[in-house]
């Protein structure tokens, strides 16, 4: 199942000296250089699991009960995940010698590698192999041969395994989350892929690539492995500052939404953003970018002005922050769905120009009271001041959709919104901003001011606090207050930088 930690390598009698699991395996896919690192420093730093990380393990676990509760009555293997690889092998062996129909999380150690399937149910003389995942399943056709594509490999590892101990696999699935779900029916909560004739020629391919892999591992120093996309698909690799920290400030790499032409460049020799001509930036952003950096000045446009008049007072400055849960709490809402659950509000230009917080507290539902404020909070502005509208428009409509007797009045929010990333982005290049319009970019470079001084320093991080203050059983009153106040000083930090930032734009016109 999906978020499992790191772990330390098992001794075996492998050609490394260990037994590499199906986590070391699929990084060994990715780059030979991660699995270096994550083999022989399993107690790095960077891979210690941060509060993002400890959240989706906790989710992780919620959704593999329930889908052990789908499948019906069988026999855990491993409670917990801390029995011991060989304790589990030997329990997996004898539950498949007495006839058992159903098992969860048996384990196998062969060739090399051992793995330990979420789910086997028995098919005649063979077995149906199925992973379950925390992901939704797209509901559009043309995202479904990506998804299936990411997770391809995890299955086609065990059912590798599971072949070189001579255990028979019919049939290999892949279990989603079902995106039709919805709170508080949860009985459709999941949705099966057949991917078995998609794995065969993963599985054949695999005894060469592992054999390599325990090769490489007996090596004393890491193989040299140049950056690509492997750094960062599908996920940022835990070691990626270990690889890109010797790159200098303005980098080609750090071009304006261009990673391939980037690379291309690279390639030719053009490796700083100052050998480039605005020939080689593909977009008007990157143009301005190679000019600012060429000239070691912050570039402003001269539409700055006539662009701010968007931003009209009364001005509310509007920032969400979510919670994301793979299993649904909340009546209407589905697997995975992004509930709003907090906001800050400045009020500019209103007789009463208090900053307005909202942050739900566990227990009940916290759209309807978080509805009602912030409707309240918006109320008589001219426009609403946001920082990348995709954002805050999507969760507007989301809260419409679930409470259709507010959706006119919190429309009426998402139509006055004015955006204030294309402003900056479209009229605006400090040298500082280093490829990035972020708000944690740009604020510093244009502002005196930044997240440095907060506990909470992100929206991974307060997402992951939100999630906390709202579900984790073990966190005491005094720990919940503390964590309240901490994520209400990011939320009102993200708000007070816009009004900041846009009365640093008004000097700079």
């Amino acid at each position: 199942m999906d978020g499992e930690p790191a772990r330390a390598a098992q001794e075996s009698g492998a050609p490394s000296g260990a037994t590499l699991d199906k986590r070391d395996v699929l990084s060994g896919l990715r780059c030979h250089q991660k699995l270096w690192f994550e083999f022989h420093e399993a107690y790095a730093p960077e891979l210690v699991p941060d509060a993002e990380a400890e959240m989706r393990f906790a989710e992780g676990h919620l959704v593999g009960a329930r889908a052990r509760l789908a499948m019906g009555d069988g026999v855990h293997l491993a409670p917990g995940r801390e029995v011991a690889q060989i304790e589990v092998v030997k329990r997996t062996a004898e539950a498949m010698e007495r006839g058992e129909r159903l098992l969860f999380e048996p384990g196998f150690t062969a060739a090399g590698a051992s793995v330990r399937a979420d789910i086997m149910a028995r098919d005649g003389d063979a077995w149906v192999m199925t992973e379950v995942k925390s992901s939704k399943w797209p509901e559009k056709d043309r995202d479904r041969e990506k998804k299936v594509a990411l997770h391809l490999t995890d299955i086609a590892v065990q059912r590798w395994v599971a072949g070189e101990a001579k255990v028979p696999i019919a049939r290999a699935n892949l279990m989603y989350l079902n995106p039709e779900c919805r709170h508080p029916d949860l009985s459709n909560l999941f949705t099966s892929v057949d991917v078995t004739a998609r794995t065969a020629p993963v599985v054949l391919a695999l005894p060469a690539a592992v054999r390599t892999m325990h090769a490489m591992l007996r090596d004393a120093e890491p193989p040299k492995v140049s950056v690509g996309d492997q750094c960062t698909d599908p996920d940022e690799c835990p070691f990626h500052a270990r690889c890109h920290d010797t790159l200098p400030d303005h980098h080609v790499s750090e071009l304006y939404y261009a990673k391939k032409q980037a690379r291309t460049l690279a390639a030719e020799g053009k490796t700083m953003i100052s050998d480039l001509s605005a020939s080689d930036a593909p977009n008007a952003p990157a143009k301005r970018q190679v000019r600012a950096v060429t000239t070691g000045t912050r570039i402003v446009e001269p539409g700055l002005a006539n662009a701010l008049t968007a931003i009209a007072r009364p001005i509310a400055y509007l920032d969400f922050e979510t919670v994301q849960l793979a299993v649904p709490r909340w009546p209407g809402c589905g697997p995975q769905a992004m509930v709003t659950v907090q906001f800050s509000v400045h009020r500019e230009g209103f007789a009463d120009d208090t900053t307005r917080q909202y942050l739900a507290r566990r227990g009940s539902d916290p759209r309807p009271q978080l509805i009602t404020e912030l409707i309240d909070a918006c109320a008589g502005a001219a426009c609403v001041v946001v920082y990348y509208e995709a954002f805050e428009k999507a969760r507007i409509r989301e809260l419409a959709d679930w409470f259709p007797e507010h959706a006119s009045a919190l429309m009426d929010i998402s139509d006055r919104i004015v955006d204030l990333l294309p402003i900056v982005r479209d009229h605006v290049y400090d040298p500082e901003f280093h490829g990035s319009f972020s708000l944690k970019k740009v604020l510093p470079a244009l502002v005196d001011l930044d997240y440095s001084d907060l506990v909470i320093q992100d929206g991974g991080a307060a997402t992951a606090g939100i999630y906390r203050l709202l579900f984790d059983q073990g966190l005491d009153a005094d720990a919940q207050a503390a964590l309240r106040t901490d994520l209400l000083a990011y939320c009102h930090r993200d708000t007070e930088a816009m009004v900041k930032l846009v009365a640093k734009l008004k000097e700079l016109m």
